[in-house]
């Protein structure tokens, strides 16, 4: 088995090895705030995973960060992959927020694992990142780490029938069907135009069909590991897996918060889509950290990050 190593960056390699990816924001600013900040993010490593030729294991989207599991043949696969997934969303997300400047750190974290229990312990680590956040009590409940579309097509929706739906729900499967033959990500401002002329119950169904849609996981391939799918679940439940090879920073609080926070603008402040708030006028981000404090159970580490607000990046 060959071995690179990329000494700029001091990247373990291995070829045909499954590798833990490990993606931090600057300065942990959050960059998950609604369905279409999520969905921009998986339709462009979608086809960002389709162009790099890369097989794909497990994915799970934080609010800051996120991590995936992979096998490449080369380490400039690994590097394509996430630069061009990366930058592809930076640009879009600061142009949708009016931010500018880095978004993410600038060197991705990988780990090589060489052998089956090794794997194992990186799928159940992943899988159980919002169990051990708080945000659910098991890792198949959190739509984010897309483990429940191993086994539906719609886990968190009532089944979507074409002939039953309406005209407007029917455009907007026709339209995300033809980006997706396109091999085209899709953005959040037409996400946001999609979403707005449908109801509720119907932006949980085109959620769930465009996951589905787009879906580059290989399950069958992860649950390889475990002999099968519900078997693969099941141990996530009971074993939350460990991490040592990447330095993840760990903080007790519980991810909830950002759901709080989310709400608190939403609902209360009525701005929406919530990611405008990271573009607002420093004197109001300052008012709001105050309320936000004040009326939800999220930390001052938090709020920080949930509004970009200055901070030395580390």
């Amino acid at each position: 088995m060959l071995k690179f190593t990329d000494m700029r960056k001091r990247r373990r390699f291995f070829r045909g090895v499954v590798n833990h990816i490990y993606q931090k924001t600057s300065s942990g600013y959050n960059i998950f705030y609604g369905y279409e900040d999520f969905l921009m993010f998986f339709t462009m490593m979608s086809v960002s995973v389709r162009a790099a030729d890369i097989q794909v294991f497990s994915l799970c989207l934080m609010y800051n960060h996120f991590h995936s599991l992979t096998k490449a043949e080369a380490v400039q696969q690994l590097s394509d992959l996430m630069n061009h997934c990366c930058s592809w969303f930076a640009r879009e997300f600061n142009f949708s927020t009016g931010r500018s400047g880095r978004l993410f750190k600038k060197n991705f974290g990988s780990a090589p694992k060489r052998d089956d229990k090794a794997v194992r312990n990186a799928i159940n680590y992943i899988g159980n990142n919002p169990v051990e956040k708080k945000i659910c009590g098991r890792p198949e409940q959190y739509r984010w780490n897309f483990l429940a579309y191993a086994v539906s097509a719609n886990p968190f929706s009532e089944p979507l029938i074409i002939k039953k739906a309406s005209n407007r729900l029917r455009r907007a499967v026709k339209e995300v069907k033809s980006m997706s033959e396109l091999n085209l990500p899709l953005k959040s401002r037409q996400i946001l135009r999609l979403f707005k002329a449908l109801s509720d119950k119907e932006i949980e169904q085109l959620t769930d069909f465009i996951i589905t849609e787009y879906n580059f996981i290989d399950y069958e391939a992860a649950a390889s590991y475990y002999g099968s799918v519900s078997k693969m679940i099941e141990a996530m439940a009971f074993n939350t897996g460990s991490e040592y090879d990447i330095r993840e920073e760990w903080y007790p609080d519980s991810d909830l918060a950002y759901q709080e926070m989310q709400d608190y603008v939403m609902n209360i402040m009525k701005l929406t889509p919530v990611s405008k708030v990271i573009s607002l006028p420093s004197d109001e981000k300052t008012d709001i950290a105050r309320a936000l404090l004040r009326y939800t159970s999220a930390t001052p580490r938090q709020v920080i990050r949930f509004l970009h607000l200055p901070v030395a990046d580390n």
